[in-house]
């Protein structure tokens, strides 16, 4: 046993591991285990920490999802076409009429390289992906332009002159902090649908980084 595996936290995963492969033929279950083994002695180095440990275990996945897509005698199921194009239409599919977003979510289903937890987050992390965030950053900027039409006039005079200007004529000087939030909300709506993609095509990447 190399020194990587002396590590408690990748003891355990081993044994994990033999124990999801229990059905496994020996011979296949011996080449696994080794693989992983191998893998475990390069990604980390004598002494490692646990914080290092627990990185590199995350990157190679659960156990049983390991030995479910390796199978016996079986290569590991490898991201394709139809996932990096689930991604794209998650992500930008909305434009579509909608239709192309659920298209996408049917092919994040129907796929074998992510998890229950990563269909999920791709499915309910912002529904509609960048269509969604398109039309409510026009509909919260149209609202909000409507409610400033009736209050203080739109005079540009500059910061200072501006509050001074609105304090005369009976206003508050808030359409400042409303544009501030509505950046805040309009980049957030942008960067959610950008990490779930994000998160996805790392995802599907996990077992080629995790067994080269």
């Amino acid at each position: 046993m190399n020194a990587a595996a002396q590590h408690p936290l990748v003891r355990d995963y081993l044994k994990r591991l033999e124990k999801a492969a229990k059905d496994l033929p020996r011979a296949r279950r011996k080449e696994l285990v080794a693989e992983i083994e191998a893998h475990l002695s390069e990604a980390l180095p004598p002494g490692a920490s646990e914080a290092e440990a627990l990185n590199v275990l995350e990157r190679l996945g659960e156990p049983r999802e390991i030995v479910a897509e390796a199978g016996p005698g079986q290569a590991p199921v490898r991201a394709g076409l139809n996932e990096w194009l689930a991604i794209s239409l998650l992500l930008a599919g909305g434009f579509l009429f909608v239709v192309g977003w659920f298209v996408g979510v049917v092919l994040l289903w129907g796929s074998r390289v992510w998890t229950l937890r990563d269909k999920l987050i791709g499915t309910l992390v912002l529904p509609g992906g960048l269509a969604t965030s398109a039309f409510l950053f026009m509909f919260v900027g149209s609202s909000t332009g409507s409610s400033g039409d009736g209050g203080c006039p739109a005079t540009r005079v500059g910061l200072h002159g501006a509050k001074a200007l609105n304090a005369s004529n009976g206003c508050t000087s808030s359409g400042v902090d409303v544009d501030y939030l509505f950046l805040a909300f309009g980049g957030l709506l942008v960067v959610l649908p950008v990490l779930g993609a994000i998160y996805l095509g790392r995802r599907a990447n996990r077992l080629e980084t995790a067994m080269p």
